[in-house]
């Protein structure tokens, strides 16, 4: 159904999270627009766009988008929306392994402050560090993840598995799947790359095509586009926190913190181990 973008806008501003429920004690006082995504896919020209036409004004290259080749940002760091909705620049991924993913699960989580990121990095001893710390200042943000991808890149069938890991373990983390933004909407195999994460579960699949230091001037088109990428976030949240409204607080923090420790162990117990020996066929009968 088409919104108006002044009205999608109004919707924007007046929002809170819980707003659109009936009841008030799920204790987030914030909605966090957090991007995933690999290096160069686009995550801070997004941010600029949301924020300049969110706030209906002239386009600032705030997030340092296109500065360098392959993506400059290298730390997670928020901008504000409105007073209670803030979106998340993040660095990109640089090969979407275990060790990204898993870092990407304690930020949906919770469990990470702002400020340089590091996708190689002891997660375990980073999160036995943070759990006491949030647990007695508990974030107020409910986190959305969503994962930008541009549809310039070459879709492999091991990129494919990478993603199919992230969805899932967001969907766990969350109750829903991550939004997907597509940028360069224009590239050859847009339709193509849509379709692919569809097979992989997400639901949410946009297209925006974002302003950049070379192509600011405000269009309606691509205003409409951003205002309704923000209006799905907003829906999104609102669906998750409602599917939590029978969860105490603190349990459920404690919960998603023990699932991040058992995938740090994971993850650590595996690297310890290193690769898994080839196969030894000397023995094996001729089939």
């Amino acid at each position: 159904m088409f919104v108006e973008p002044a009205n999608i806008r109004e919707q924007i501003i007046r929002y809170t999270p819980g707003n659109t429920l009936d009841f008030s004690t799920h204790g987030f006082q914030r909605m966090a627009i957090q991007l995933f995504g690999s290096m160069g896919h686009g995550k801070s020209s997004l941010v600029n766009s949301c924020v300049c036409v969110a706030k209906d004004e002239e386009y600032q290259n705030l997030a340092g988008a296109g500065m360098t080749q392959g993506g400059l940002t290298k730390q997670r760091k928020e901008y504000e929306l409105t007073n209670t909705l803030v979106i998340i620049d993040n660095r990109g991924f640089s090969k979407m392994k275990p060790q990204e993913t898993t870092e990407a699960c304690a930020q949906i989580r919770s469990l990470r402050d702002f400020g340089k990121v590091s996708w190689k990095k002891d997660n375990l001893k980073e999160t036995l560090k943070q759990f006491p710390l949030k647990y007695q200042n508990r974030p107020a943000d409910f986190i959305l993840p969503v994962l930008v991808y541009s549809a310039n890149q070459d879709w492999s069938p091991s990129e494919g598995d990478d993603i199919q890991q992230f969805i899932t373990h967001a969907f766990r983390i969350t109750g829903i799947h991550p939004v997907v933004v597509i940028t360069q909407c224009g590239a050859q195999n847009f339709d193509a790359i849509k379709w692919k994460f569809g097979e992989l579960g997400a639901t949410k699949r946009l297209w925006v095509e974002n302003y950049t230091e070379n192509d600011y001037t405000r269009t309606e088109e691509k205003d409409q586009k951003i205002l309704e990428f923000l209006h799905v976030c907003i829906q999104e949240a609102e669906r998750a926190i409602r599917m939590r409204k029978n969860q105490d607080i603190q349990t459920r923090f404690v919960t998603q913190a023990v699932e991040q420790i058992k995938l740090d162990t994971d993850l650590l117990r595996k690297e310890l181990e290193g690769p898994s020996p080839a196969p030894d066929r000397r023995w094996c009968s001729p089939s």
